[in-house]
């Protein structure tokens, strides 16, 4: 999970204003609605963990798909690019004719229409904006509001703290906002989910599980290592010390000093060999 800083919206909000900046701003929202996604299908996969930690039943949270929230963000952009450039199209259209104009007798006479395919494609991508951001807007609001109201009948959590916005709604407040809203959307959004997370602790499920993994791996090269006090599973001291450093190579700094500290207490290897591991990392 990615927490991140509300500040971020306020450096896209200055770049915005910015002349010729506004792709950089682009860019920003784009990566915040990303991590928001990520964020998203990540809160799923340790949420039913913790369930069965709880011993919990995860069927409830079986419905909500995860893996395909990316593809999402991705189809909307298409759409909104292929609807920017068919926006410009007709706007340089509007534009032509508007040149032609200098009198209400030129208006009368004006026979020049924008294309019919022209007019098709901004209606499909207006269709296909729309139909994106509202799948978009769900799976980070609705979908993670239903999951709240889960957790709490569960007893995983005790208030709400994830807030429903319906996205058609939102998108009309985008729209007459200039897009002004969207900053306070993404804003709320970044504190909220923050707050959601930690509440339920499924930030701390990462590490959990990370112990977990180094205890069972410590206890692996553990067994691993016990292979040194037979000579004959090795043929040379030179395939010895790369058996040992394959094997701590997978510990952190720490135990791998102490574990390098016991080998050479229990005389199965010199301090020349420690050495030359040492050099190997």
């Amino acid at each position: 999970m990615v927490f991140l800083n509300p500040f971020i919206i306020f450096l896209g909000m200055i770049l915005y204003i910015i002349p010729y900046m506004w792709p950089l701003s682009f860019a920003i929202t784009m990566f915040v609605y990303h991590i928001l996604l990520k964020n998203r299908d990540e809160h799923i996969k340790r949420l039913k963990l913790l369930f069965k930690q709880k011993n919990i039943e995860t069927v409830s949270l079986e419905k909500y798909e995860i893996g395909n929230s990316i593809k999402v963000l991705i189809s909307y952009l298409i759409s909104f690019f292929g609807f920017s450039l068919i926006f410009i199209k007709i706007s340089n259209q509007l534009e032509k004719i508007y040149s032609k104009i200098s009198s209400i007798e030129d208006l009368q006479n004006l026979e020049y229409t924008i294309p019919k395919f022209d007019l098709f494609l901004f209606f499909i991508f207006l269709f296909f904006i729309w139909f994106t951001y509202v799948k978009l807007i769900n799976k980070i609001i609705k979908d993670q509001f239903y999951i709240q109201n889960i957790e709490i009948q569960k007893g995983v959590i005790e208030k709400p703290t994830l807030k429903y916005r319906d996205p058609n709604f939102v998108l009309f407040l985008r729209i007459i906002t200039f897009n002004l809203y969207e900053w306070f959307l993404l804003m709320s959004l970044i504190r909220e989910t923050n707050n959601f997370y930690i509440l339920d602790e499924t930030y701390k499920i990462e590490k959990e599980i990370k112990n977990d993994n180094d205890t069972k791996e410590e206890k692996n090269i553990e067994e691993d290592i016990s292979k040194i006090f037979n000579p004959e599973n090795f043929n040379s001291k030179d395939e010895l010390l790369s058996y040992v450093y394959s094997k701590l190579s997978k510990l952190d700094t720490v135990n791998r000093a102490k574990k390098m500290d016991e080998l050479l207490q229990k005389n199965i290897l010199t301090k020349e060999d420690i050495e030359k591991i040492k050099k190997m990392f």
